[in-house]
């Protein structure tokens, strides 16, 4: 994989044998963030863990579900590589989402309508299991099983020099976070709203309207105007595995 973004594994959407992982120049960061479900960002230890490589080979029995995987690949990395962890809470920059002046444009949907605009006759792919709806925004590919309706969904696409951005039947903790990814920072829910949302969102990303010939909203003006909430620059909370021990050289078989 020579350092992927993620392991390929029975449970990755890949044509290869579901019953045996075998990973090839892999950093240990990247076993670490798929083992516990975290991004690189909430994983402290030491700086090698982001340079040296590995190959891993190992099989997986029938029918093993995705958490007890993870659970293999912990135990795996405890007894080849030592590793010792523990988890705390630090308070790290990021951004709290907050309702903006005005109130939000958002609309909570009703239990009983979660949204879903996929449709029969999908004209354009875009990415793995998502198309292009009549609004050019994605959507989930009709029979995408990772997606029935109803689901949470969250894609974004480029459409000329404009981001589009989708995200359906999410809470507003789903919602921030997904807000932190896009900025490519944490972000915190502190808007006290508590339903289930839909809505697109368009940016155009890194530009500010000042410095473009075409006036369009960056990420911050987007939020605000288009979703009446806004980002505003804090420290939040987050949950960290600090690694307190890890061979640099694993036991091998």
């Amino acid at each position: 994989m020579d350092g992927g973004p993620l392991p390929p594994g029975p449970f990755n959407m890949t044509n290869h044998d579901p019953t045996r992982i075998t990973w090839t120049k892999i950093r240990l960061i990247r076993i670490l963030m798929m083992a516990y479900d975290l991004p690189a960002d909430r994983i402290s230890g030491p700086n090698w863990l982001e340079t040296e490589t590995y190959d891993i080979a190992a099989t997986v029995p029938t029918g093993t579900t995705v958490p007890d995987f993870k659970l293999m690949v912990q135990n795996l990395l405890k007894e080849r590589f030592k590793l010792a962890v523990h988890q705390e809470t630090r308070d790290v920059s990021g951004y709290a989402v907050e309702v903006a002046r005005g109130g939000t444009k958002l609309k909570a949907l009703p239990a009983s309508e979660p949204a879903d605009p996929r449709t029969s006759d999908p004209a354009i792919r875009t990415p793995p299991g998502t198309f292009v709806d009549k609004s050019g925004f994605p959507a989930p590919f009709p029979d995408n099983p990772m997606f029935p309706p109803g689901t949470g969904f969250e894609a974004t696409i480029r459409v000329n020099d404009m981001h589009r951005a989708t995200v359906l039947n999410e809470q507003m903790s789903s919602i921030a976070k997904f807000l932190g990814t896009t900025v490519g920072m944490p972000a915190e829910d502190r808007t006290g709203l508590t339903g289930t949302y839909s809505f697109h969102l368009e940016y155009k990303p890194g530009v500010s309207n000042a410095d473009s010939d075409t006036p369009a909203p960056d990420l911050f003006d987007a939020v605000q105007s288009q979703l009446g909430l806004k980002l505003v620059r804090s420290k939040v909370p987050r949950q960290t595995l600090v690694i307190d021990h890890a061979d640099k050289a694993p036991v091998e078989n």
